[in-house]
């Protein structure tokens, strides 16, 4: 088995005089893994090497696959779900070095410096481990992240109470087929009147916003290892060709592709290969 639940750094609680900049924190595990609306005081650098997470804010929805990561401010209400075995670390950043970044959230790709960067960084969990060599290594790393490309792919959900009643309904039921005359109902408001207003408020027509969220809720299914087939109908596509070739046009990856690059087994053979190289990683 490969379990490994130091995600959050016990010092987080201390007082941020005695705190290095950076904190690390890292994770990896076989289970699901789910933590509930909360915040931190420092800003979150949070990558995937392996799996999927999903993360919500209270106005968007976010998808971390292997490879990414994403930035998340001080204070940033947010809850998190991992859909099967996944490994990731956490660098939490204190606020002076945080006004830096955007005040929302963004994703970006690691380079593979910077994935090694991280992972090293990750276990630096308190001031102890904290040294000329670990300060260097630190600065490198926001050298390395501060020019990324930044991507703003989340799924923005409506503020408005009537259109969130909508969008709440489809990310329980995303293959619910009613349109937009019957979600006008819904939401109280003239067909209209719901166009407008749910493409002003999350910056796409509901169209292309059921689409998105579909894509999405197709990939954690296939993280947690279910079937194409079930999958494609599962999120409204009677047709797994057709769903195929929407999942590859938005992700980059066909379904089967994507199901491997979410693998447990691969998850478990790198966590396996990595107990003992996670000894070289230790800073303290």
């Amino acid at each position: 088995m490969c379990a490994t639940l130091s995600l959050i750094p016990p010092c987080m609680g201390n007082s941020e005089a005695d705190l290095p900049w950076l904190l690390g924190g890292h994770m990896r595990q076989q289970t699901r893994r789910f933590a509930d609306f909360h915040t931190h005081s420092r800003g979150q650098i949070f990558g995937i090497t392996y799996g999927v997470m999903s993360i919500r804010t209270d106005e968007a929805y976010w998808l971390i696959g292997p490879g990414q990561a994403v930035w998340l401010p001080p204070h940033l209400r947010h809850m998190a779900r991992s859909h099967g075995a996944i490994r990731g670390w956490s660098l939490f950043i204190d606020e002076a070095r945080s006004t830096a970044l955007p005040v929302q959230p963004f994703l970006v790709r690691g380079t593979p410096l910077l994935i090694a960067q991280a992972e090293r960084l990750s276990h630096c969990s308190s001031a102890k481990s904290w040294s000329d060599v670990v300060a260097r290594l630190a600065e490198s790393f926001w050298d390395e992240f501060l020019p990324l490309p930044r991507a703003s792919v989340s799924l923005p959900f409506p503020k408005d109470e009537r259109l969130r009643r909508v969008a709440d309904a489809l990310s329980e039921n995303p293959a619910d087929v009613r349109e937009q005359q019957e979600w006008a109902i819904v939401a109280s408001m003239s067909v209209r009147s719901f166009v407008r207003y749910f493409g002003v408020e999350t910056g796409m027509p509901f169209t292309a916003w059921r689409q998105r969220l579909r894509i999405l809720n197709a990939q954690e299914r296939l993280a947690r290892g279910e079937r194409v087939t079930s999958v494609a109908r599962n999120v409204g596509y009677e047709s797994p060709g057709a769903f195929a070739a929407l999942f590859r046009k938005i992700t980059g990856h066909s379904p089967a592709a994507y199901i491997k690059l979410c693998s447990e087994r691969n998850i478990l053979r790198i966590c396996e290969q990595s107990i003992c190289q996670e000894k070289n990683y230790e800073l303290s």
